[in-house]
């Protein structure tokens, strides 16, 4: 699991269109401090995830 934290400014060149993320931040930009993209099968490699995923509180 990531030890990301919310950042007050966006991960250069990091973008993100999951608005249900914590770290989801305006103009879709990432606003965790660092991420971790893994992949989960290691038949379909090019199927990524984003570790670093936290669900927005009260959702």
């Amino acid at each position: 699991m990531s030890c990301a934290t919310k950042s007050d400014k966006p991960l250069p060149g990091v973008m993100c269109s999951v608005t249900n993320c914590e770290y989801h931040g305006a103009n879709h930009e990432c606003d965790a401090t660092s991420i971790e993209v893994c992949t989960c099968d290691p038949i379909q490699q090019c199927s990524v995830q984003c570790k670093t995923f936290k669900p927005k509180a009260g959702r």
